[in-house]
């Protein structure tokens, strides 16, 4: 006689395969739910000691940054140098940490002054500037733009004889040299260089006095100053590498140096600097090297930290 027992057999044995499916669907489920939970872990472990790290290295530059404040207040001499003693990197260790700092400071006022191109009123080109202000448009190859990006930063809103203004011109002096990428036909090969042309970076900058340190200018700086060319910029640099130049008169009495270049000079040229760049380098026991820049301005026990830039 027939009963429902062996009818049973084949749906208990699909209820089984279904119970064992689920099971493994739930397991399967588990391990990628824990996998994925602990990629999860691993990256936020892996970003917090990343801001960890990177936190540490940026007090310990600040406090690294006190000591060069010292430092440049301890320099009392006539001139600024970029090869002077004083400004050699520093080390600076903190073995509890197992971090090394390394703090070089770099004097700047070392370009044409962006931000100091005018008299008082905002809009007249100082008369020291126009020659050298001429020639960085022409070592960069882009001698039309000369006048329009004088109506681009001055204060007024009217164009000069030449010029061009827009409404959207800045008119104000610039936060850094990319804002220059604002106006119009100033493109990155302009602002940084290409194909062995210098760019407006090298020879322009935003962070300077007004006046240009004769001690710490590059070579293609010094060279369209008014008065100068590439040979006595060569000069100068050779002078100044023996012993840093304290005043003007170490340039008349340079052996060959025109005394017609020198009255061009004097509302132009320095011998110190105002504005300071320091960098840090900071070396951790793995080998890992995060590295930050502070740009200070100021007088001696009266320093102002202007930028701050980190990776």
């Amino acid at each position: 006689m027939k009963t429902g027992f062996l009818l049973d057999r084949p749906y208990r044995r699909k209820k089984s395969g279904m119970v064992l499916l689920s099971v493994l669907l739930i397991a399967v489920f588990l391990v990628s739910a824990s996998t994925g939970f602990a990629v999860f872990a691993r990256r936020t472990m892996r970003r917090f000691d990343r801001e960890q790290r990177a936190f540490t290295a940026r007090m310990l530059s600040e406090v690294v940054l006190d000591a060069a404040k010292a430092i440049l207040s301890m320099h009392m001499g006539k001139a600024h140098s970029a090869g002077d003693e004083l400004f050699a990197s520093r080390r600076f260790e903190f073995p509890d940490i197992g971090v090394v700092v390394t703090m070089k400071i770099d004097p700047l006022d070392d370009k044409i002054p962006l931000n100091k191109l005018f008299l008082p009123d905002g809009k007249t080109l100082r008369r020291e500037i126009e020659v050298p202000w001429a020639g960085i448009w022409r070592e960069v190859g882009a001698e039309h733009l000369e006048t329009t990006i004088l109506d681009f930063l001055d204060k007024d809103t009217e164009p000069r004889l030449g010029g061009n203004e827009k409404p959207n011109f800045l008119n104000r002096s610039l936060l850094s040299l990319e804002e220059l990428l604002l106006a119009p036909g100033v493109t990155p090969e302009i602002l940084s260089g290409f194909g062995g042309r210098p760019g407006v970076r090298s020879l322009a900058t935003v962070w300077s006095s007004g006046k240009i340190n004769l001690n710490t200018a590059p070579v293609e700086v010094l060279s369209i100053l008014e008065g100068l060319d590439g040979k006595l910029a060569v000069q100068i640099v050779d002078r100044r590498t023996e012993k840093p130049l304290e005043s003007i008169i170490d340039l008349a009495t340079m052996p060959g140096f025109p005394v017609d270049a020198v009255p061009k000079l004097m509302n132009l040229a320095t011998f110190r600097s105002d504005w300071f760049r320091v960098s840090f380098d900071v070396l951790f026991e793995d080998g890992e090297i995060l590295t930050f820049r502070s740009i200070l301005n100021g007088k001696p026990f009266a320093w102002k930290t202007v930028r701050w830039e980190e990776p």
